[in-house]
């Protein structure tokens, strides 16, 4: 998702909206957390808003305590905000390179069958599937992905390998998740990638990359549950 920093978003200016729903992605948390945030945006009925978010679907009422807290949980489409970017639009002709680009990655990736992972399927959703839409904000797209290296053993020689350094060891877990995200990536800030299961929100979405369509592909194992969808 990519908006302008002049959009509104649940009656919010983008920015302001954007930072609120960070606060809770990837957690459930009380919505006392946002009552600096709210105060420094010079908004007083806090209450008010988070009832506009949740109407328009960007958070989720997860419980109310015995104390009266209210708890709240960013949903996909909160998420996808939390990770929107304010960059400049790209025409439909860069879109369609970023998209050929993506596949290629893709494909170059599942012929290594050393990659602790391999991708299943990428889906493209989101207003590139609109052929009428020119510029675009950017190319969002769905990653499947499941693992050909289960040991943890394993993984940590993988990503010592890496000679990166990690902050605690379950950044080293999660090396070869990022990894796989950067590479597909490409350090293009206008492809929006999401491990979640968009057939949630969306029932559009146009199938790019499967590893079943790809005879240059190292076979997948014979275990191919995905990891790679929430």
């Amino acid at each position: 998702m990519r908006v302008a920093k002049s959009d509104t978003i649940a009656g919010l200016p983008a920015e302001v909206a954007r930072s609120l729903v960070r606060l809770f992605h990837g957690g459930t948390f009380v919505e006392n957390v946002a009552d600096s945030l709210l105060r420094k945006s010079g908004i007083e009925d806090g209450e008010n808003v988070f009832a506009r978010l949740e109407q328009a679907g960007y958070l989720a009422k997860v419980q109310v305590d015995d104390h009266g807290y209210v708890w709240w949980e960013a949903t996909i489409l909160g998420n996808a905000l939390a990770m929107a970017s304010f960059g400049k639009p790209i025409s439909r002709k860069t879109a369609d390179r970023l998209v050929a680009g993506l596949v290629d990655r893709a494909s170059e990736y599942n012929a290594d069958g050393s990659k602790p992972l391999f991708i299943a399927q990428i889906r493209i959703f989101g207003s590139y599937l609109q052929q009428d839409i020119d510029p675009l904000g950017d190319v969002d797209v769905e990653l499947s992905y499941g693992r050909r290296i289960t040991d943890p053993k394993a993984i940590r020689e993988y990503t010592k390998a890496s000679g990166r350094t990690f902050g605690s060891y379950i950044d080293q877990l999660f090396w070869p998740q990022k990894e796989l995200v950067q590479h597909l990536r490409n350090r293009s800030a206008a492809l929006n990638i999401t491990l979640e299961d968009i057939d949630q929100f969306t029932d559009t979405s146009k199938v790019v990359y499967t590893i079943d369509g790809d005879p240059s592909a190292a076979p997948p194992p014979h275990d191919r549950s995905l990891v790679g969808r929430t």
